[in-house]
């Protein structure tokens, strides 16, 4: 799936009437655009039964690439967060290093309640924006957007449109598994760079 010049979107969150949306405007997109896309859905970093009665839904409906085992999913995360501890060891910050910084969004994404996704093509061009801002970005698409993907570029048209649709204000979550060991003195907001505020928060979820 990963071939030369074709774009990838990852998504993730557990409503299904999002995923529904978001998928149907993203392939109608692509389809207009005449872009190769390929669309995975990643779920939540602790996928449990929501996360496998969607996977059956997308299959059943067609509406994108799953990862049929749930371990899959539940790796990719630990990979993400390993990489960012990794990291954080060697001293690195989200202020200065763009790998960390996209590492640090994803998570902060599968932190929030909600869909969210990712485009990329190849490791340079690269659009991020939670659910209902992506969709609306989608949705946009013939109306606002599409005269500048020939001057622009596909990608950077639709960067351009996601930072006009931001809202002024934000409210992010940045969750990390207790076994982290060590609490972090100082992460940064992967949206507006400030230091963000530490809060404990014990968990039980048995869905």
């Amino acid at each position: 799936m990963m071939t030369e010049g074709r774009y990838i979107c990852l998504y993730g969150g557990e409503d299904m009437d999002w995923i529904r949306k978001f998928t149907t405007a993203t392939n109608g997109v692509a389809k207009a655009a005449g872009i190769p896309l390929g669309l995975v859905y990643l779920g939540k970093s602790n996928p449990k039964d929501r996360v496998r009665r969607n996977n059956e839904t997308i299959a059943l409906e067609n509406l994108s690439h799953i990862w049929q085992d749930l371990t899959s999913i539940w790796y990719f995360w630990v990979r993400l967060e390993s990489m960012w501890y990794s990291k954080v060891q060697l001293g690195r910050t989200a202020e200065t290093d763009h790998v960390m910084q996209e590492i640090l969004r994803m998570l902060t994404y599968d932190s929030r309640e909600g869909g969210w996704a990712v485009f990329a093509r190849g490791s340079a061009e690269m659009a991020s924006a939670t659910g209902a801002i992506f969709l609306t970005c989608m949705q946009e698409y013939t109306t606002v957007w599409k005269d500048q993907v020939e001057p622009k570029g596909f990608l950077p048209a639709m960067r351009d449109h996601l930072v006009q649709l931001h809202p002024p204000r934000h409210c992010n979550r940045f969750v990390l598994p207790g076994t982290a060991g060590k609490i972090l003195e100082r992460v940064i907001c992967s949206e507006c760079g400030r230091v963000m505020e530490i809060f404990l928060l014990y968990r039980c979820c048995d869905e």
